[in-house]
């Protein structure tokens, strides 16, 4: 990445420019915002971690007492340029506060030191993906060798490790695509479980739509859901034994040896290796077309695509087939639409889930890919087929987050009522149901549903932050305030428990307090409406109007459809 003569990236939904550079032998990231020529906002953070190979994307990560967080510049290599990362634009910018949970280390890296109880807190980060991903454990393994207990590979299996090509097809699909099948996964076990040679679908499902056109609609770590729509594959299932002879990803690919050091004549001689008989050892394009493509099968039927879901790159599209090169189809804007339409969720790695697996695919793609209205209540419908056979505490978990999403706290409080402590060991279940006590006024049970989910996740700091509103909203200003100290402790740029701190402080007459946790506050994120309105407000009590005009204008400028917002700015007037 050139951190030398990087050009600012602007976010226009947010007016914040970001520049990266280097300062020694440490990067770092710059956040500003320029009012004329004067810069009214600036924040520098350190990136501690580069993530990726530099292929296609490098991203970027700061931490904070072991908690990890993406930073808001990618680095895309195809291009040579710097823009935000996938999910930050378009008014979604999270700035240098999204977490980065175990189910993207788990991928991005060898297993790392994960802190159980957390959201995105780390003991140990390792340097880079190594062999146990691919092969297992290696401890026995290693011990075998060394005792001089060498196996003749040739003639039989080492049992002391997993070789992935040794697996049954199902077996060698499920080691790839544990990470190069991604979208909205549901984990029935923890993200670090899996075991090269274990069942993935005993461990996750990942979920995705199909599309009225999903040949042209797909996501780039997608690689085992296009090839098995490919017809090479399809026929190689069909053989007496598939396990010796099926298409796999290590059909083509060597894990050991990078992609671009094989070049075409390689993945060539594995298409022609198959396509040997007379009906399919020739090419049926015109000799001119071949020779624009320089004979390369992988050119024309596994051609170079975008994705849909990252920006700025192009990849190798596993769906093999019969494609015209240069063809451009002219399509109105109609039928752009409609090749968009959604049709139906499909589950990835287990296609026949039960209805309950479902309801929470739909649930985790509504919350990390798109925000259509629509998922939550399709959830909802597969948890009415399952409760034809489960009793509403058995789905507890789905149930809850299902209404939560829908807005029908009253039915989470009915049912929470039900539920014993030991029913559910799931955090986020106690915390959906402390959040509903806590939306309908009723903070003393909401402190007895969150302390459940602290109790099971002491670490998550969105968790405390919660428990911390909830302590002030039932009166214990005491305890709010020692949780938003411990939550500041942890991570002392979490700028929401610098507000809420200061809010508790302004309750306890602590004005100087409260006055800088709010500035605090907004020096972390100078669009926070919540502090700035603190502060106004703050400003207003003390008779302190001039300075609290300014936030209040910023208010407006803000949110101008809020009726209060005007109303204190016609005030200060």
């Amino acid at each position: 990445a050139d951190f030398e003569k990087a050009r600012p990236v602007y976010d226009p939904h947010n007016d914040l420019y970001y520049r990266p550079f280097h300062r020694g032998d440490s990067l770092y990231i710059m956040e500003y915002r320029l009012a004329g020529r004067d810069t009214v906002h600036k924040r520098v953070e350190k990136i501690d971690y580069i993530v990726g190979s530099g292929q296609h994307t490098n991203s970027h990560i700061r931490e904070v007492n072991g908690y990890l967080y993406q930073m808001p510049l990618t680095w895309y290599a195809q291009d040579g340029k710097w823009d935000l990362p996938p999910k930050f634009a378009g008014g979604n910018n999270y700035r240098f506060d999204r977490p980065i949970p175990i189910q993207c280390m788990t991928c991005h890296n060898a297993m790392p030191g994960f802190v159980e109880g957390s959201e995105n807190r780390f003991s140990h980060v390792p340097d880079g993906i190594d062999c146990e991903r691919c092969h297992g454990p290696g401890s026995v393994h290693v011990e075998a060798m060394r005792a001089g207990r060498a196996v003749d590979v040739t003639r039989e299996i080492d049992r002391t490790i997993v070789n992935p090509a040794k697996l049954p097809v199902e077996r060698q699909f499920d080691v790839c695509q544990r990470c190069h099948m991604q979208g909205a996964a549901v984990w029935k076990q923890s993200p670090m479980a899996f075991r090269p040679g274990m069942r993935l679908a005993d461990f996750e499902n990942v979920f995705w739509p199909r599309f009225a056109d999903s040949t042209h609609q797909f996501i780039m770590a997608s690689h085992p859901d296009r090839l098995k729509m490919s017809a090479c594959f399809i026929q190689t299932q069909r053989r007496p034994d598939p396990d010796r002879g099926s298409l796999t990803c290590i059909t083509c690919h060597d894990p050991h040896v990078p992609i671009e050091t094989l070049g075409a004549d390689h993945y060539n001689q594995v298409c022609q290796s198959c396509h040997a008989a007379p009906k399919t050892a020739t090419c049926t394009e015109a000799a001119a077309v071949r020779a624009r493509a320089g004979d390369n099968c992988v050119s024309c039927h596994m051609p170079v695509s975008g994705s849909t879901d990252i920006p700025h790159v192009r990849i190798t599209d596993h769906f093999i087939r019969a494609v015209r090169p240069g063809e451009v189809e002219i399509l109105s804007a109609e039928e752009a639409t409609d090749r968009r339409r959604f049709v139906r969720m499909a589950g990835l790695i287990d296609p026949n889930p039960p209805p309950e697996e479902m309801a929470e695919g739909f649930l985790t793609y509504y919350e990390e890919i798109t925000n259509q209205p629509g998922f939550p209540d399709s959830a909802a419908a597969h948890l009415e087929k399952a409760l034809r056979t489960k009793t509403p505490r058995e789905l507890a978990r789905p149930l809850v987050w299902a209404w939560f999403r829908q807005g029908r706290f009253d039915e989470i409080i009915r049912l929470a009522r039900t539920l014993h402590p030991t029913d559910v060991p799931d955090a986020w279940t106690w915390y959906r149901i402390g959040e509903a006590f806590l939306t309908t006024g009723q903070a003393d049970e909401a402190v007895t549903y969150l302390e459940r989910a602290v109790e099971r996740a002491p670490e998550h700091l969105r968790f405390l932050t919660k428990l911390g509103v909830a302590y002030h909203q039932a009166g214990r200003l005491d305890r709010a305030l020692a949780t938003f100290d411990a939550v500041l402790q942890a991570n002392p740029t979490f700028a929401e428990a610098y507000n809420n701190r200061g809010f508790t402080r302004a309750m306890r007459g602590d004005v100087a307090g409260a006055e800088a946790d709010f500035k605090a506050a907004l020096a972390l994120d100078p669009d926070a409406v919540m502090p700035l309105a603190n502060l106004a407000s703050l400003y207003f009590n003390l008779g302190r109007k001039e300075e609290a005009r300014p936030l209040a204008e910023r208010l407006v400028a803000l949110d101008p459809g809020n009726p209060n917002y005007q109303s204190f700015l016609r005030l200060l007037q």
